[in-house]
């Protein structure tokens, strides 16, 4: 088993673009990079899109954008990070397949237009990683700090890039390092934003991505980003994922039952065939259910929308140096004071105040109120983790069932079992046994967070892949053709779930389109 992290909060990042004609390499003029072969591929980072994926870069304007580019120079991604950027994305022509140097271009134009970019929010944060060398990496950096305050110097805006990081991002990474000192001196400021990137995506813990190296881990974000729409709004990611939790969980919980039951009914319940079914139904249910409670405690983790009470924005307001008529500042689009929305607020004060500000005194002062605010967020994300105890319980005593039913078989048939079978199972039942016993200490010593249900879900998953290929490697093509029109029966009997399904997420989708675009055309008539 992997250690376990536990770090709670983060605030989105900031986010990305590039620009003049080059890439690592250097390389002037567009490429002709269509970029296709962008769906349904799920073997990891291995596709052809991402393995091209050689550098990583983050604009954090307020909007925060994120791009991956090829080893040319050519977009492959183009994530929005926040809602500013949806907004700021929501329909443009795609900037996948320009040159760096044209998409840096249009962002920065369409930022200044939108009104994002001002005399007032005059100051543009840039991270990349990547690229053959840190010559090339720094000569990269500089040429889009060069494209941004050119574009805005012809729109009559005077824009000051800078390298260092966002007020939020920085908090977040001085923490980081607080607690871990081992990797104070080697995590960078770059690598940490792009872990947290990838970490986004669910698959894959805060750890986990710090321990890929550049090219693996940029591969990966560059993946997971090719499916990501404009339209993925915060709510709509929430609806969208209650949604698959209610319908995929319960599908894909009786279609992992398949195996048992084609065994059953072939005459095989006293096999070691069927100890390998039960195994992996024992892992799979474990780290279904575990993904799914994580998930919804997700939200408030993450502290996407958790409205802060009076006392903490007067408080931080009063840190601010904001009269009562200017806490509207601290607001976001639905007119809530949330802690993104005060950090949102933060990273463009700080990034903007002038050399007569004392930026340390003032960073003391906000770190305490936001720290307060953020122990808020942390008892709402505990209080749905403590709400969501009965149910985590309930995937272990379900996966328990099995174990009990694998027990008992084991006992009748492990006198004809070959030792390296026995063996096999051996250590595939330990690894369960380690995850539950994890499990029980998260359960007992306080409440989980979504990193710690995410550290045993993934190795559960894994496992289950493992044991899984194992199984039907002992099955012949006869057997996996039937057990394949089991699981499709089964798909097909809940179809009226599907499709229940499908209108929400179709709803989904409208309300957040809807929304972007009365948002941007509300920026476009000011």
């Amino acid at each position: 088993m992997k250690k376990i992290i536990t770090s709670i909060i983060l605030i989105l990042m900031l986010s990305s673009i590039i620009l003049t004609s080059v890439s690592c390499s250097l390389i002037t003029g567009n490429t002709g990079n269509d970029n296709t072969d962008k769906g349904g591929n799920d073997d990891g980072a291995t596709n052809e899109t991402a393995s091209n994926a050689a550098s990583f870069v983050s604009l954090d304007i307020n909007p925060e954008i994120t791009l991956t580019l090829d080893e040319n120079g050519a977009v492959l991604t183009v994530v929005g990070e926040n809602e500013d950027a949806n907004v700021l994305l929501y329909g443009e022509e795609t900037l996948v397949g320009m040159n760096v140097e044209e998409a840096v271009e249009k962002i920065t134009a369409l930022a200044t237009e939108l009104g994002y970019l001002s005399e007032e929010n005059g100051a543009v944060t840039v991270l990349a990683d990547g690229c053959e060398s840190s010559e090339k990496l720094n000569e990269l950096v500089s040429r889009i700090s060069a494209k941004i305050t050119a574009t805005a110097q012809n729109s009559g805006l005077s824009v000051t890039v800078d390298t260092e990081g966002a007020y939020s991002l920085l908090r977040q990474y001085e923490a980081f390092k607080a607690e871990h000192p081992e990797l104070a001196d080697t995590v960078s400021i770059s690598k940490y934003k792009m872990a947290l990137t990838a970490r986004e995506n669910g698959d894959i813990t805060l750890e986990g991505a710090l321990e890929l190296d550049d090219s693996e881990l940029i591969a990966r974000i560059s993946k997971a980003h090719e499916d990501i729409e404009t339209y993925y709004t915060d709510v709509y990611e929430e609806r969208r994922a209650e949604a698959m939790r209610i319908y995929e969980l319960a599908l894909e919980t009786e279609v992992d039952k398949v195996y048992v039951e084609y065994l059953t009914a072939n005459g095989k319940s006293m096999s070691f065939e069927m100890l390998y079914a039960y195994v992996y139904q024992m892992y799979a249910i474990t780290s279904r259910g575990l993904n799914a409670a994580a998930d919804t405690i997700e939200f408030f983790d993450t502290a996407r929308n958790y409205e802060l009470d009076d006392a903490k924005v007067a408080a931080i307001a009063e840190d601010l140096g904001l009269g009562e008529d200017e806490v509207e500042k601290l607001k976001n689009e639905d007119g809530k004071v949330t802690l993104d929305s005060v950090l949102d607020y933060v990273d463009v004060y700080m990034k903007n105040a002038g050399e007569d500000v004392d930026k340390e005194a003032i960073k003391a002062a906000i770190d305490e109120s936001i720290a307060s605010a953020e122990a808020d967020v942390i008892a709402e994300a505990n209080r749905l983790a403590e709400e969501y105890k009965p149910q985590i319980q309930a995937v272990i005593d379900n996966a328990e069932l099995i174990k009990s039913t694998y027990d008992s078989m084991l006992t009748l048939i492990s006198p004809i079992l070959p030792p390296a079978v026995k063996e096999e199972l051996a250590g595939l039942v330990a690894d369960y046994e380690a995850a539950k016993l994890l499990l029980g200490e998260l359960l007992e010593g306080g409440t989980p967070t979504t990193d710690a249900l995410r550290e045993v879900a993934l190795d559960l998953g894994e496992s289950a892949d493992e044991t899984l290929a194992k199984l039907e490697a002992l099955l012949s093509d006869e057997a996996k053709a039937d057990i394949e029109a089991r699981k499709q029966a089964k798909r097909e009997a809940r179809a009226a779930e599907r499709e229940a399904f499908e209108e929400t997420i179709a709803k989904a989708r409208k309300d957040a389109e809807d929304r972007l675009a009365a948002l941007k055309a509300a920026r476009e008539t000011e």
